[in-house]
């Protein structure tokens, strides 16, 4: 439905990562949605039954009234940095190749990552883990620039050179 509206999205989060090909249980799906796109976003999502419960300049949250189908977190993209990591994503099977959803890189959930342990710290061992799982599967392989320049844009630039250091192997 989002394909077929046009809807500027990738999932992120650890819906995310297991597309990504790291296997991690979450409870909900986070997406970042490009903020000109919402509100053909919201009518998809009333249309599937989900409630939008909170909505911001920044986020949403949905619900669905039959907890079996989980809860959707939704940042609005519109800052460049975000609006940048849209046009990043990729596709990427899901459900035994059954489907394909828009997937954030690596970096960019890390970078997401890293503003939620910024924004907010009680989420700093949680988010910390989702990162140190993915610089553990890509290593090298990860764009450490653009990592490092999300860790300095939230003042975090110490934790990003160890981080650099503990998994890029070929510095």
């Amino acid at each position: 439905l989002l394909e077929r509206e046009q809807v500027r999205y990738a999932a992120m989060g650890g819906f995310a990562i297991s597309a990504l090909g790291i296997p991690l249980a979450t409870q909900d799906i986070d997406f970042l949605v490009h903020r000109d796109d919402l509100p053909a976003f919201q009518r998809i999502m009333a249309g599937l039954g989900y409630q939008c419960h909170h909505q911001s300049d920044d986020v949403s949250q949905y619900y669905h009234p039959q907890a079996a189908w989980g809860a959707i977190d939704v940042i609005h993209a519109f800052r460049h940095h975000a609006t940048d990591m849209l046009e990043r994503a990729r596709p990427c099977p899901i459900f035994d190749g059954a489907k394909q959803i828009n997937v954030l890189d690596a970096e960019d959930i890390i970078g997401l990552k890293v503003q939620a342990m910024a924004n907010n710290p009680i989420r700093r061992a949680r988010e910390a883990v989702d990162i140190d799982t993915l610089a553990s599967h890509y290593g090298a392989k990860l764009d450490w620039g653009r990592i490092l320049e999300y860790y300095k844009l939230f003042e975090l630039d110490e934790e990003g050179q160890r981080l650099r250091e503990r998994f890029n192997h070929d510095q």
